[in-house]
Order: C-alpha cells, then structure tokens, then sequence
C-alpha cells in the first residue's frame, strides 16, 4: 500500500486495485470462515441445551448436521469453480491496472533514496517525490546503462520532473533542472586512450530527456493468460502442465545425449570384452615434455568444461522442477481448498458441539489455533514440493490428509457424547493407579507393627 498511498491516486482507483487483489485470498478465508462458524452455531446448541433437547427427542448428530453439510458442499463446489474462474481473472484485471497506472503516474513505483531500475534502461535515485500527481523530483541521480564499451552518460541535478509525454504516451520526458550531464566517450578507444582523455561534463540550466517505455506498457497490455499459470483455468493448467513434462521429458534426454556425445571416447557401437590389452593404457612419461603438457591442459580443459556444463544443467533441472512444482499445486489448491471447508466443517461442528461453547471467546480461540496449524502444514509442504524433496501433488494435499483422521475422530467423539477437553478424564486413571499403590503401602506398614 505504502508503493500507491500519497502518491496523488485517486481513492477509488486504489480501492479497485485493493478489491481484484482482495479476491486471491477467499480461497483462505472461506474455509476458516466454515470452520468458525460451525463451531460457533453447534456451540451455541449445546451451550444453551439446544442440542441436548434435540438428542433426547431421538435426533442424532447426524440428523442435525445433515442439511449444513449439504450446504458446505455446495459452497465448497462454488469456491472450486471460484477459484478456476474467478481468480484467474482477478489477477489478470490487478495486473492491467497496476501497469496502467504506471502508464498515467510513473514514479508511482519509486522508492525515494534508494537505486532503481523501474525506467527501462537506467538506474536512478531520487531523495525525494512530491507534487499532485508525483511528478516533481528532488536531487535526482541519473546513469544510463549501457553495454560494455560504449559510451555512458550521468546527469546529477538538483530537481526535475518526470511526467508521460502528451503527444505520445509511449514515452515519458523527463525535465531536469540545474545539473551536471557526465560523458564517458569510450566507445572504440583503447585502455590508453580511455585512461588519459579528460573528464567531459555539461553544465546546463534546463534539460529534456524522453525515456521509450513501450516494453513495460506492452508487457501489461499484451498479457495474455497464456503467458503465466496464475491467469489461467483447470484446462489450461492441465495442458501446460502437459507441455512441461514433455519439455522435461525432452530436455532429460537431450542432456543424456549432449554428455555421451562431448566425450570424444564415446562411441554408439557396444561391444562386449573379457579383458583389457595393457597395451592400450599409455604411461605419460613415454611421451616428450611438450606432448605431456599438451594432454595435460587438453584433460584440464575438458574437465573444466564439464564442470561447467554440468553447473548449468543442475541449475535448469532445478528451475524446471520448481516451475512444474509450482503449476502443479496451483492446480491443486482448486481442489484441496474446496475440500478444506468440508474437514473444516467436521473438525468445526464437532467440537462445538462437544466443548457446548458459543459466542466470540472460545470459539475465536479453537479456530484460530485450528487455522494456524493447518496454515503451517500447508506452507511447509508446498516448500518442500518446490525444492523438489516431495511430490507437488502430495503437497498440496498433505494438510488435508492430516486434518482428515482428526475430523472423523471428532465426529465419533461427538456422536458419542465425549468430553475429550474435559481434563478430569484423563488425570482421574493417572491418580487412581498411583493411590491404589499408596492404600496398598499403609496396609504394609499397618500389619508390620501387629
């Protein structure tokens, strides 16, 4: 908020922005929402003996729960197809307005005092942002990147302004007053030249500069939901993750070809031998001085060369399989959310029906204790998938299939009328085996004195 807040936005645009943000997180919120609510309402019943009254006319928990679970279900449907449709498209609209906003307020997404890269092609620092719309700058630092051996320029100035330009808004001007502009005309010079031709410097009262931003608003406008996994559906999901294993699947076995096929010894023909002639391992010191080093620095070489390659590919396997890890439980979580809000609900409307407490106060407590537990079983697990110890698939299950055993559990506990959070129950045996020892030494030390 603090990269859009002051910055001379308008208050419904921010507002708009927060909203299609706001959406990604009902994945989240609903089943906790569930959860809470369930415990609160069956707490409620069993608090004000609702629950007990229902029981004792011969209705079972079962019953009671039936038609609630039927509509967890349905809304458990709905946040599936939420997901699939909904989201993708919310992301894709926050994406649009983010990038059009830089298109209208460009230092929208400068930090003051710190280097930046935001315009494309150089690195600025700025102290200070000011005006109705963020456009007036203070203590500008300017340095325009440039590929090595070319010429570069770095303009210091006290103030200036960077505004989209009115005739084309493909590019912004950026107006800078009483500065320095520093030229490094290095381009075709040797380090000779370079060290001994003088510092170059233009003093200037007002200077114009236009910046071309046609990449950054091309990226935003072009976007297409095709182009990254959060934009897209089940159906495009599955086909991309369709593609990626076969681009693994390929590329596994490029790289199998690639590293036989670098080795000069390498052959395509196999043959079988009983046993190897001495006479075709060489002793080094047969050959002259010049021919050792020869195949010495040719080994060394060829070492090296492996090593890098090989450095590369683990680099590409390891980014490969974080991507796939990632497509994959984003395709997951459609599924594993929506069945979250029914475990939810079991988890939730059993123990509010065996603790008998509604209201804010305990049901707020279990829920949230519930909600964290499981937030962190999730988390661990899809960080796990994406450095590749676990399957992305389990992963996105895994919080699932913990939470499951215990909300079948709770539903027996609660059909049954246990108080499993009464403490009592499980002290009671405790003390009661430990005082049968203690009447058992009194009768001892009774009949020794006899």
């Amino acid at each position: 908020m603090e990269k859009f807040v002051g910055k001379g936005l308008e208050w419904y645009t921010i507002t708009e922005l927060l909203f299609w943000l706001g959406i990604n997180v009902v994945q989240l919120v609903l089943p906790l929402t569930i959860l809470l609510g369930s415990i609160m309402t069956m707490g409620g019943f069993g608090e004000r003996y609702e629950l007990a009254a229902m029981k004792a006319s011969g209705i079972s928990l079962t019953r009671i729960l039936a038609p609630l679970f039927a509509l967890v279900i349905l809304m458990s449907i709905g946040l599936y197809f939420f997901g699939d449709k909904v989201m993708p498209y919310s992301q894709q609209k926050a994406r649009t307005m983010y990038f059009n906003i830089i298109q209208t307020k460009p230092t929208v997404s400068m930090k003051e005092g710190v280097f930046i890269e935001t315009v494309p092609g150089f690195q600025m620092k700025i102290n200070k942002v000011s005006g109705e719309n963020s456009e007036k700058l203070e203590d500008v630092f300017v340095h325009q990147n440039t590929p090595s051996g070319e010429d570069a320029m770095t303009i210091i100035a006290k103030k200036g302004n960077l505004a989209p330009d009115k005739n084309d808004n493909h590019y912004l001007k950026m107006e800078l007053f009483d500065g320095i502009a520093y030229t490094d005309n290095i381009k075709d010079k040797n380090f000779e030249q370079r060290r001994r031709q003088e510092n170059q410097y233009t003093k200037f009262d007002t200077l114009n500069y236009y910046i071309d931003i046609s990449d950054i608003l091309n990226s935003g406008k072009d976007e297409d939901p095709g182009n990254s996994y959060k934009y897209l559906d089940g159906k495009g999901l599955r086909h991309l993750i369709d593609s990626l294993n076969t681009d693994y699947k390929k590329y596994y076995k490029d790289l199998k070809t690639n590293i036989f096929t670098q080795n000069y010894y390498y052959s395509n023909k196999t043959k079988e031998i009983d046993s190897v002639k001495t006479s075709m391992v060489f002793d080094l010191k047969e050959y002259s001085t010049q021919d050792r080093d020869r195949i010495l620095n040719q080994s060394v070489q060829m070492i090296n060369r492996d090593q890098e390659n090989l450095s590369f590919s683990e680099q590409e396997i390891i980014h490969r399989e974080k991507l796939y890890s990632k497509v994959n439980i984003h395709y997951q979580r459609n599924f594993s959310y929506a069945v979250t809000c029914i475990i939810f609900f079991l988890i939730g409307s059993s123990l509010g029906a065996i603790v008998k407490k509604g209201g804010i106060g305990m049901p707020v407590i279990i829920s949230i204790i519930i909600f964290v537990i499981y937030f962190i079983l999730n988390f661990s697990a899809e960080n796990m998938a994406k450095n590749g110890k676990i399957d992305p698939t389990l992963a996105a299950w895994a919080a699932n299939i913990i939470a499951l055993p215990f909300s079948l559990l709770f539903c027996f506990k609660a059909n049954q009328d246990s108080e499993i959070f009464n403490i009592s129950i499980y002290i009671d045996p405790i003390v009661k085996y430990f005082s049968k020892f203690k009447k058992t030494n009194k009768n001892e030390e009774h009949s020794r004195y006899q």
